[in-house]
């Protein structure tokens, strides 16, 4: 018993001098491990795209299989019944979008257009009557005079600013056909991982029983678990309230007569899947559409957003999505604010519930030690 526990307590130094020396080298040269975690990225990053899009496809491909013939014993149904789930999955993705870029986006630009041509006489009619008061503002006054900008300017400062953003995101002039390749790798990766998941699992479970220990095997099990559940159910949750969300504010809209409402409420619907300031972001999507065609009605349009906030937030969010997530409020708002700041809009949308599923593991821990303790 001595000897084995000397050989742990031996083995355990070694992996700490090891930890160390991996760290201590990090830290000196972090610039360079930077570097090679980015190569590293690059490289695997259809990949991880495409486990993303397998993930998300098998939420519908399992809607399906529930709908396709569950109890039927014929084989060639049981058979079939992977494949055909998962054109069918594949076919509602392509409708989708083939409805924004066919029916929205085409009068989403338009309407964009339209802004631009007519934003700069509204800003100078504003700097103008702004101009006329600034002697009883003297704050404003002196904005104004550091300003020293027409419409026109202006609108293209904001443009330069976007089209830098857009650039430095997308890098759409630089490696748009890289893209387009590593979406058709990420693609053709994900349908394989469909295809072949039952393998894929089989073979992870032999590696696992074979190098890892039981009690973390459990560990992990769990761990996979509580994500798997978090993540399908924030998922569906938000992609149900964001189209509930769009219908309902398309049909208002329709019924209210406010301009342009097919393009604003699918606008507002696929907004909502960004969580906390989806909505607001649509909405003030919606206004500057609607301003240009009647300041009055824009107003309108906003009281008529808070009053549909409100019916989705006390209403919609409860009874469609629930008490899934478990994450407070503030840590939301946290995760937002923490995701964007990493990772940009991926990070927002991700945001959430990667701390809901940190937050369930952490809140299962402490209450087993605390129960231990008493």
């Amino acid at each position: 018993m001595k000897w084995e526990s000397k050989d742990i307590s031996q083995k355990s130094l070694i992996k700490i001098i090891i930890v160390s020396g991996i760290v201590l080298l990090v830290v000196i040269y972090f610039s360079e491990a930077v570097g090679i975690v980015k190569n590293i990225y690059g490289v695997i990053s259809p990949l991880l795209l495409g486990a993303a899009i397998a993930y998300v496809l098998n939420l519908l491909v399992v809607l399906y299989e529930k709908i396709y013939f569950p109890k039927s014993t014929n084989k060639i149904i049981i058979n079939t019944r992977r494949g055909m789930c998962i054109l069918f999955s594949v076919l509602t993705i392509l409708l989708v979008i083939f409805f924004f870029l066919g029916v929205v986006i085409p009068q989403f630009i338009r309407s964009i257009q339209m802004l631009s041509a007519g934003f700069p006489a509204i800003y100078n009619n504003l700097l103008e009557w702004a101009s006329l008061h600034a002697d009883k503002i003297p704050l404003l006054q002196q904005k104004l005079q550091e300003m020293n900008m027409d419409g026109a300017a202006l609108m293209k400062k904001v443009m330069d600013v976007v089209g830098s953003w857009a650039g430095g995101t997308f890098s759409l002039m630089g490696s748009v056909f890289g893209q387009i390749f590593n979406w058709v790798l990420a693609i053709i990766f994900a349908l394989y991982l469909l295809f072949g998941m039952e393998d894929l699992k089989k073979q992870f479970s032999k590696i696992l029983r074979t190098y890892v220990k039981e009690e973390r095997r459990a560990k992990l099990h769990e761990v996979m678990g509580t994500a798997n559940e978090t993540f399908s159910s924030y998922i569906i949750g938000q992609c149900k309230e964001a189209v509930i969300l769009g219908l309902l504010c398309t049909t208002g809209m329709l019924i209210f007569g406010f301009p342009y409402a097919t393009v604003i409420g699918p606008v507002m619907g696929l907004t909502a899947l960004i969580p906390m300031i989806g909505s607001t972001i649509g909405a003030g999507i919606g206004f500057l559409l609607i301003v240009m065609v009647d300041p009055f009605t824009s107003l309108m349009f906003l009281i008529f957003v808070l009053v549909l906030q409100q019916v989705e937030g006390n209403l919609i969010y409860p009874k469609v999505v629930g008490k899934s997530i478990g994450l407070p409020g503030i840590w939301v708002f946290a995760a937002i604010i923490i995701g964007g700041g990493l990772l940009g809009i991926t990070g927002v949308i991700l945001g959430v519930p990667v701390a809901a599923t940190v937050y369930k593991l952490m809140s299962r821990t402490i209450n087993k030690r605390l129960e231990n303790q008493n």
